[in-house]
């Protein structure tokens, strides 16, 4: 139990007597009717509390409407205590900060979910991640040690709420993954997409040849107004083709491998079929969308021979079982005649 603030035995009298007194500690306005009633505590109990004081009991510990216990001794030496309302601006002014359970809670889960992102972005040999896992880690346990010391959660509970956010955290992180893998198989058809085919690359080096022949210049137009025109006729794949270094290339294909191991081909097929039915809306042209029907019939013969390998590897299984099964009938049938036989 915590002490709030000392009280005198006058100054008790008068908060038990006159309600007025009393309504400093109560959450109602002071035209409310106040209830309030003795505490329902036995004499062996209050005589391990210290008297002369406010406290803070530890139920109001989670409460919208924390409760207060005033004990006092009465003119023969006996305890005395009541019990009633605070408000919690009359705690905090004497340096109690009550937390009421649904900050709390929230407090545990922000905290919680901290930590399984600090504990996601961890690095091995990297400082500075290790550090914030460590003190997400460090920041939550306090929080947990806490409600439960103060009673406000029960292990099973916080356990409960840890295995429910661990799984909203996968779920989330699993959708981002998917999410982004279909982002880097984007930008790879794009690229594809966008690169001129044979004969328009033949044409532009004849076309370079000569005009060197015929000593004219080939550089464009730098002006802001042909860089307008430039960006105005520019394809829908242009617009979503994002520049990227050589080593953001790189970064983004190992990604989209790493993704690939993780899932089942079927999987990653979907999420394909369903990128390229996206940019099939595009407004393409006719080489663009040969190169775009391309790709998807390379991939749809990829699942074909897919399908038709797990299709043969199921049917080898079942063969090999089979004969595994037959083979052990046979040895068996073959050991008892051996044994008749030696009778």
């Amino acid at each position: 139990m915590k002490k709030v603030t000392s009280l005198s035995n006058d100054q008790f009298n008068t908060f038990i007597a006159d309600k007025r007194e009393l309504k400093k500690f109560m959450k109602y306005p002071q035209n409310e009717k106040i209830d309030a009633g003795w505490a329902n505590i036995s004499g062996e109990q209050l005589q391990d509390i210290p008297s002369g004081a406010v406290y803070l009991t530890q139920s109001a510990l989670g409460e919208e409407k924390p409760q207060v216990l005033l004990v006092s001794t009465d003119e023969k030496g006996q305890k005395q205590a009541y019990k009633s309302e605070a408000t919690v601006d009359f705690l905090r002014s004497h340096d109690v900060n009550p937390v009421l359970e649904k900050d709390r809670e929230m407090q545990l889960k922000t905290s919680y979910l901290t930590f399984l992102q600090a504990h996601e972005k961890e690095k091995p040999q990297d400082i500075d991640s290790m550090l914030a896992r460590v003190n997400a880690e460090n920041d939550y346990v306090m929080l947990k040690s806490s409600a439960l010391k103060e009673k406000q959660f029960t292990p099973d509970q916080l356990k409960g709420m840890e295995n429910e956010l661990s799984h909203q955290f996968q779920a989330r992180k699993q959708a981002h993954e998917k999410e982004q893998y279909q982002e880097d198989y984007k930008q790879e058809v794009l690229e594809v997409m966008q690169q001129p085919s044979e004969e328009t690359q033949y044409k532009q080096m004849f076309k370079q040849n000569l005009l060197a022949q015929l000593g004219i210049s080939s550089e464009k137009d730098s002006s802001k107004e042909a860089k307008k025109e430039a960006e105005a006729e520019k394809s829908p794949v242009e617009k979503q083709l994002k520049q990227e270094t050589p080593q953001e290339k790189e970064h983004r294909l190992a990604k989209m491998k790493e993704f690939e191991q993780k899932h089942s081909f079927d999987k990653v097929y979907k999420l394909k079929k369903e990128v390229l039915q996206e940019l099939k809306e595009l407004n393409l042209t006719d080489s663009q969308r040969e190169k775009l029907t391309k790709l998807e019939k390379a991939l749809d013969t990829e699942k074909k021979d897919h399908d038709k390998q797990k299709k043969e590897e199921k049917s080898q299984n079942g063969s090999t079982k089979f004969f595994a099964r037959n083979s052990g009938a046979f040895s068996s049938k073959k050991r008892d005649q051996t044994q008749e036989m030696e009778r």
